[in-house]
């Protein structure tokens, strides 16, 4: 197969659990460049959140940011919002934030990020905004947010997911999901990473077969899923042994130096 585009996820895929995107991991990425391969992100990170590692990696390829929700391309300074999650469905987590305990992030469509509360979040104000804290939030929100996060205790979240869902129905017109193992996302039920990803590809002229994606949590899934090859990076979500095609171990041991050995194996015409 002529592969000619890899899509990474960041966080658990290139970054390591503490967020550490190292020499080796680097080296590997130029590896990839060096054997024809253009070489891109596909993140669950605002595209501010994201900047910092993607300088340092060098990314010039269209990008896709907040779960699917919005993809950038640099080239021509195109920046498409997709979707928001309906008002509707944002006020109900606002009105049940405090019964499970949450802390809550809204993205919205101006870049803003809007905090429900003062709460520390790990690495926040390093790797991740802090947002405006509008204790107040469920009141003053009145437009659709891009997405939205919640940080809480393990357990409450699995439960609030459930309540989510239950309330929504099934015809929710939102989705909640895994992006880390530490919280959960809420995005519109139309977006994903994978589909963001397919209507880049088709602006680009690249066949869906001819991508490579990589990644590690369960909104990877339909990334994994929709495209030639997909790469189930460290211990991974349940999810993804449905649709990954290989395994690669987390990037503090070198799995993406694994990946290059993988990808050489597969352009080999010998192979």
């Amino acid at each position: 197969m002529n592969y000619k585009l890899i899509v990474f996820d960041l966080d658990g895929t290139l970054l390591s659990a503490d967020f550490i995107l190292s020499e080796q991991t680097l080296a590997a990425i130029e590896e990839l460049r060096a054997l024809g391969l253009r070489v891109s992100v596909a993140t669950g990170r605002s595209y501010k959140s994201a900047k910092p590692f993607l300088d340092r990696m060098g990314i010039v390829e269209p990008m896709v940011f907040s779960n699917g929700c919005v993809f950038d391309n640099p080239e021509t300074g195109e920046r498409e919002l997709i979707a928001g999650v309906p008002l509707e469905s944002a006020l109900i987590a606002l009105m049940l934030k405090d019964e499970y305990g949450l802390s809550i992030k809204c993205h919205m469509a101006d870049g803003r990020i809007l905090k429900s509360d003062d709460r520390p979040w790990k690495d926040e104000g390093v790797h991740f905004e802090v947002g405006e804290i509008r204790p107040n939030l469920k009141a003053e929100l009145d437009e659709d947010p891009i997405k939205m996060v919640f940080v809480g205790d393990a357990q409450r979240l699995k439960d609030f997911k459930a309540r989510m869902e239950e309330i929504m129905g099934t015809r929710a017109q939102a989705r909640i999901f895994q992006s880390h193992a530490s919280y959960l996302e809420m995005a519109n039920y139309k977006v994903s990473k994978g589909d963001a990803l397919l209507m880049l590809v088709e602006k680009l002229g690249i066949l869906a077969k001819e991508v490579i994606t990589v990644g590690d949590q369960e909104n990877d899934y339909e990334m994994l899923k929709y495209f030639g090859w997909g790469v189930m990076a460290g211990p991974g979500h349940e999810r993804l042994k449905e649709v990954a095609q290989d395994w690669i171990q987390s990037p503090e041991e070198g799995g993406i130096v694994e990946l290059v050995d993988l990808v050489k194996k597969r352009l080999s015409p010998t192979t």
